[in-house]
């Protein structure tokens, strides 16, 4: 199959193409080559790094580079290799910016999940409020709801600690629980 399509130097010349005869056209210019590859490198980023936001940079990034690479030094020999290769790197790069920056973040409290001051505030209320209710609960029973929600210990090891049996150690988590919803449904209560 014999197509029309534009060299280099910009003459238009009849030639034999091996991907013009698979059915696929060569774009003749830069804005058919990006319209063309930008939703499926778009897709392709999406699928990466599963954040709308960070394809789409990097999307616009990889199509940014194909144009300048056009502009200057003429189209590479298959676009879509060319922007499906700069965004497999830079996804890449950018996930492991993302792993990377996640523990600093955690501990300044800057990232972009961070709740907002105001909700950070309610939260604070409501473990004391809990808190509180915990502290008004028998001993045995603050201490095995203690151990296996806060100190995340099994079963086994919360009764090996309090020196019982584990069905007497759930016995007095399920007591702790119901005594815990009722201290705190009393307080919501007399709440103004």
């Amino acid at each position: 199959m014999r197509t029309l399509y534009e060299s280099n130097s910009g003459r238009a010349r009849n030639s034999c193409d091996p991907i013009a005869d698979q059915g696929t056209t060569i774009p003749v210019d830069i804005e058919s080559a990006v319209r063309d590859l930008a939703p499926r490198l778009l897709r392709y980023c999406m699928a990466r790094t599963c954040d709308p936001m960070l394809a789409e940079e990097i999307a616009q990034d990889c199509l940014a580079a194909l144009v300048q690479r056009w502009r200057g030094s003429g189209p590479p020999d298959s676009a879509e290799a060319f922007v499906f290769a700069v965004a497999r790197r830079r996804a890449g790069r950018a996930l492991l910016r993302r792993r990377l920056w996640v523990p600093i973040e955690s501990l300044i409290g800057n990232g972009d999940g961070a709740p907002s001051p105001e909700s950070r505030a309610i939260e604070r209320n409501e473990q004391k409020r809990v808190l509180a209710a915990v502290s008004r609960l028998p001993r045995i029973e603050r201490e095995a709801l203690l151990l296996v929600a806060f100190g995340e210990l099994g079963t086994e090891e919360a009764a090996r600690v309090l020196r019982i049996s584990p069905s007497a150690l759930k016995m007095r988590i399920h007591r702790a629980r119901r005594n815990l919803v009722a201290l705190l449904e009393e307080n919501r209560e007399r709440r103004p």
